[in-house]
């Protein structure tokens, strides 16, 4: 039975970003103590206590074993990868289980479920985080059956929907609303290893904001909140798709640094991408009207 088209490009999409991030797994930098010092210990940062003790027995756990912790999780994403692309149904099917499994695994004690418990968390950083979405995602290809068009915003374009009113709901912290507050993430994408260029970008984009925190912050809110209900109210038409595409590049550029992916530390490309993929999926199989009918 061949897949509704929606649900093979998510499904695609997945399998690529799984085999990235094994790829990503294998850089030096991984197989060495900067994994559990720039990664697996900012993320206990703040915690609730259960969620941090959590996080410090695993790393008290992989730590002794790091190099071959490090190449079971290399191949755990390229195993996961390399099913979601396969052209078996059954195998397919296995590689959502790990595409669930895993990715809340990472979610729980990689990426600390977001940071969204810390009062601090902001989808322009990334929260909820993007094993968040390869979890929900691989979930909603298992169980939802077939992604028919139908006239409403179909389930992919609602996670997107949805995202976008939670990221405007996280940029409700009074800490936003100051010009420190709004212009750190930005400020930590800046100080990561990068070309001189992207370096001068996010600057000039963190001061810009920085300098008019208030009034910014308000804007990202309206900006989400707009998008979110262009995408519920006129689900037919390419306008808020594109419109939604563009603010998650911004987005993934200035604030995400596009996935550190300079950094050498890089795990994933973050979660902007996984939402565009979520976005693309969604246009995919958006309703059809007489204006696209051919689409």
């Amino acid at each position: 039975m061949s897949q509704p088209a929606a649900d093979r490009v998510l499904r695609q999409g997945l399998g690529i970003l799984w085999l990235l991030d094994g790829l990503l797994q294998m850089q030096p930098g991984m197989f060495t103590m900067d994994m559990i010092s720039t990664i697996m210990q900012p993320a206990a940062t703040g915690q609730p206590v259960w969620l941090t003790g959590l996080i410090n027995w695993s790393i008290h756990v992989v730590t002794p074993h790091l190099v071959l912790f490090n190449w079971l999780v290399v191949i755990l994403q390229l195993l996961t990868g390399i099913l979601l692309l396969w052209p078996s149904e059954r195998l397919q099917k296995d590689g959502l289980w790990l595409s669930l499994i895993w990715g809340a695994i990472v979610w729980l004690v990689g990426e600390g479920l977001g940071q969204i418990l810390t009062g601090s968390a902001t989808f322009l950083t990334g929260a909820p985080g993007s094993a968040f979405y390869y979890a929900l995602l691989a979930l909603m290809l298992l169980v939802a059956g077939e992604s028919r068009r139908g006239q409403g915003l179909n389930r992919y374009g609602s996670v997107v929907a949805a995202s976008l009113v939670f990221a405007a709901l996280l940029q409700l912290s009074p800490v936003f609303f100051t010009g420190l507050g709004l212009a750190s993430p930005f400020g930590g994408a800046a100080m990561m290893q990068q070309p001189q260029f992207m370096r001068s970008m996010i600057n000039a984009v963190g001061s810009g904001v920085g300098a008019h925190a208030a009034l910014m912050n308000v804007v990202f809110i309206a900006v989400f909140l707009a998008l979110a209900a262009w995408l519920w109210l006129r689900p037919g038409q390419s306008g808020p798709y594109l419109a939604t595409g563009v603010v998650l590049l911004f987005i993934w550029v200035f604030g995400q640094d596009a996935g550190m992916f300079w950094s050498g530390m890089s795990t994933d490309p973050n979660s902007a991408p996984v939402l565009a993929l979520a976005l693309l999926a969604a246009w995919r199989g958006r309703p059809r009207t007489w204006f696209h009918r051919g689409a």
